[in-house]
């Protein structure tokens, strides 16, 4: 992660000027974030007020701890390069919450915590975890400060029209954009990716839409792909499996022979790989490839 040591930021001196607030309207955060291919950073008021320690690194090769981020003007220039910066009143608590009752006993942990909270441009956390050792800002940075502008169009169109084939369709964006980005992002990814796909069944259950049986298939195989994603193919393949090959809605065969390909490839069956390598799309082998070569531990 060489290339993320400009948080050196001039021999860590913090006598910049003036700091920029950060937002406190966090549907107007949410517009700009889309219109600036961001992420959110968010904290709850108190925990701003308050202060959150953490350590960065110096340039040096060494950590230098801080009291309190929030007292350093230098950190906001860095929070608003790389995100949009957002601080949530306790106001918003029952509206946001009621958005989220039925998620995670993680997600809902990290959504009351006074840490930092990563959110798309929806509002969703990204960064659900039960960690609660020192934050070290240098790492934080550099694995969520990313370009979101793949995704742009399926947000605008969720954010314009929520139903089961806007919700779909940004999940599935998210699970081929999780194929390309760094590996210590990518479950996390995965995750915000559940939170869509979710979304989609609940809307095809209540929705009148035609094809039904091949959108249901469609999102069982979607599912099925959050363990590839995942480098989980003996999983994959158990469910693969279940599903009956003259079952198989023309719409799905694709996706279905991308996934069994991918599942051999990480299990190195050569024999089942030329079975199924002629069967997939050349976007598809680029995914997988992409994804074949990547170790979680790499980029760290």
């Amino acid at each position: 992660m060489n290339r993320f040591l400009f948080f050196i930021l001039l021999s860590f001196s913090f006598s910049i000027s003036s700091a920029q607030e950060w937002m406190t309207n966090l549907e107007v955060a949410e517009r700009l974030a889309l219109t600036q291919n961001k992420l959110l950073v968010v904290v709850w008021e108190d925990a701003y007020n308050n202060g959150i320690a953490a350590s960065i690194n110096n340039g040096n090769q060494h950590d230098v701890y801080l009291e309190n981020i929030f007292s350093e003007p230098i950190i906001d220039s860095l929070m608003w390069e790389h995100f949009v910066p957002v601080v949530l009143s306790e106001d918003n608590y029952s509206r946001l919450y009621d958005k989220i009752d039925k998620r995670s006993v993680n997600y809902i942990n990290t959504f009351n915590d006074d840490g930092l909270k990563i959110m798309d441009a929806n509002g969703n956390i990204l960064n659900v975890s039960n960690n609660n050792y020192l934050l070290n800002l240098s790492v934080f940075i550099y694995k969520y400060s990313i370009d979101t502008s793949f995704l742009k169009s399926e947000i605008q169109n969720y954010k314009a029209h929520k139903d089961f084939y806007s919700s779909f369709y940004l999940s599935a964006k998210y699970m081929d954009f999780a194929f390309f980005a760094s590996s210590i992002i990518r479950p996390e990814l995965v995750g915000l990716a559940s939170i869509y796909l979710d979304e989609a069944i609940e809307y095809l259950k209540k929705e009148s839409l035609e094809n039904k049986s091949a959108l249901n298939q469609r999102v069982k195989l979607l599912d099925i792909q959050k363990l590839i994603l995942l480098k989980e193919p003996k999983k994959a393949l158990r469910k693969l499996n279940k599903i009956k090959a003259s079952e198989i809605e023309n719409a799905n065969i694709n996706l279905r022979s991308f996934l069994y390909l991918a599942s051999y490839t990480m299990l190195q069956d050569t024999e089942n790989i030329a079975i199924w390598e002629p069967k997939v799309l050349l976007w598809d082998k680029k995914k997988m490839m992409s994804l074949i070569s990547s170790n979680y531990n790499k980029d760290i």
